[in-house]
């Protein structure tokens, strides 16, 4: 097993308490409750459904029939069903707010399709910028035979929830240009673009996680980011220093992207041309 050190986006993100939800108006959030109504409306209906089909079946077969052993059948059947059904409900609004959240992409903060305007935005000031990932550090297991920068992994600890963990990088344009990405307090969203099939690299990269306690692994679909995949990053600009950059008397200023308190940075795979990037001196996979 190979462990490293923890990388500034490490967290198990229970689904009823997605922090990407903190960017949905307030029509978005009733667009996400009405999404669990609905599911929760289906429930009680079969519960219906189910009660009134045993009514139907006793009352041919049963000389003193009453509606105690339906009524007991169809309270059973609740029981045993609510569990998988608020697991249910919690995925689908889940992906509801992703959904919703990747839909208000374009209205969330302001495009920058060149990287030096960035510099002439104010601190605070809400962007979405599209470019490639170079990475700097890695996680130190491979993924589907790939190193990758970061992995978000369906997970389970009392509640269904995603395992993301992820490194800073740098977000590189067509012109080669280049901004970091900070990601501490990110959320990763995005369809599964990779299956974990190999059992023996998946024991070791699953046991590399450093998963909380009690929290497993509950599927093998994984959104991986590698060095050179295109995405788009949503967050706020901030002036940081940069040690990478030479200077004689201090680190260089740079801006970057970045989560606030409020809303976290969000990152998003693109369709679009993999681009195989340069390994940099600073580079620890």
């Amino acid at each position: 097993m190979t462990q490293d050190a923890l990388r500034p986006l490490h967290r198990l993100t229970p689904l009823h308490a997605d922090p990407a939800a903190a960017w949905l108006t307030s029509n978005q959030r009733f667009a996400v409750i009405m999404t669990g109504a609905f599911y929760w409306l289906l429930y009680f209906i079969l519960l219906k459904v189910a009660f009134f089909v045993q009514v139907a079946l006793l009352a041919r077969t049963i000389l003193f029939f009453n509606l105690r052993l339906p009524s007991v059948a169809t309270a059973m059947l609740g029981v045993a069903l609510f569990w998988p059904m608020r697991r249910l409900v919690l995925r689908r609004k889940a992906a509801k707010v992703a959904q919703l959240v990747r839909e208000s992409t374009p209205s969330l903060g302001i495009a920058i399709d060149d990287f030096n305007e960035l510099e002439r935005q104010p601190d605070g000031t809400a962007v979405s910028l599209v470019g490639w990932i170079k990475a700097h550090a890695k996680l130190p297991e491979r993924v589907a035979g790939e190193p990758c920068v970061g992995i978000a992994l369906a997970c389970h600890q009392k509640y269904p929830g995603v395992l993301e963990t992820l490194n800073d990088f740098e977000l590189v344009d067509e012109a080669g240009r280049t901004v970091p990405i900070q990601v501490a307090g990110a959320r990763m969203l995005g369809a599964p673009n990779v299956n974990l099939t190999n059992a023996h690299e998946r024991r070791l990269m699953i046991a590399s996680l450093n998963l909380p306690v009690g929290a497993v692994a509950t599927g093998w679909d994984a959104l991986v980011l590698r060095d050179g995949d295109p995405i788009m990053a949503v967050g706020y600009k901030q002036t940081t220093l940069d040690p990478t950059q030479a200077s004689l008397r201090a680190p260089a200023a740079r801006p970057a992207i970045v989560s606030l308190a409020t809303k976290p940075l969000l990152i998003f795979p693109i369709a679009g041309e993999r681009r195989q990037q340069v390994s940099s001196m600073f580079d620890l996979s």
